[in-house]
């Protein structure tokens, strides 16, 4: 008997059985690939925060149950006068009992413009050191620091610039050495130290990052000291 007579042979209600499991097992793969994307979207972490700067603060709330941890400064490159987001946990909702440093220097309450339980926004203060980092104490908790961040002004000459996952530097003749940490919650942080020797004033290849998140990005001089640079925000995501 052929397979045409076979099917012939079959109720209405067997062929309609029939047509959706048929239909449930090509769809399959489709759902398994739709899934995947979704997990990987949800768990993409230190999404960029909304820009904006808050003008007031929640009333104070309660010293949280573990001490405060810091993620990222976001941007990891600005000038004096910018807003940062500090990015993290277990800072608390405006706590009573905090302190926020930014490369060294103590901000009052008119510089933190919002202060929340995984993030803390605050203006980059006049004095603060190249390369500095940020601190953040909450209560009887011991201080805890971030990577370093990059401070710049009108006069710098050294921009960075990113092409998919590469990153390149224009006027980037004084760096001997690039210094960086990729990574996030979902991925281990990776640190990395590459030598540099640029005799061009053009766009020149710095490294790739493989598609892992940038935390920061250093880049010394010969005598060690750190360089201030500019990019596109567009181009990093800022």
């Amino acid at each position: 008997m052929s397979l045409l007579e076979k099917i012939d042979e079959l109720s209405f209600v067997k062929i309609i059985a029939i047509s959706f499991l048929l239909v449930l097992i090509a769809s399959l793969p489709i759902v398994i690939i739709l899934s995947q994307q979704q997990t990987e979207i949800r768990s993409k972490a230190y999404e960029k925060p909304t820009l904006k700067v808050e003008k007031e603060k929640i009333s104070p709330g309660p010293i949280p149950e573990n001490p405060p941890y810091i993620g990222r400064v976001f941007p990891w490159v600005g000038k004096i006068g910018d807003v940062v987001w500090i990015q993290g946990e277990n800072f608390g909702n405006n706590p009573s009992v905090k302190r926020l440093i930014i490369g060294g220097v103590a901000l009052s309450e008119e510089m933190i413009t919002s202060w929340q339980d995984n993030e803390i926004q605050a203006i980059i203060p006049e004095g603060a050191k190249q390369g500095g980092i940020v601190e953040v104490r909450v209560g009887q908790y011991p201080l805890f620091s971030s990577l370093p961040f990059v401070l710049y002004d009108k006069d710098t000459k050294i921009k960075l610039t990113k092409k998919a996952n590469v990153v390149s530097v224009i006027n980037g003749q004084a760096i001997v050495k690039v210094k960086l940490w990729l990574g996030d919650e979902k991925t281990p942080t990776e640190e990395r130290e590459i030598p540099m020797a640029i005799a061009t004033e053009a766009e020149t290849q710095l490294f790739d990052t493989a598609g892992k998140p940038i935390l920061t990005i250093l880049l010394y001089d010969n005598s060690g000291q750190i360089l201030p640079y500019f990019v596109d925000p567009t181009e990093f995501g800022f």
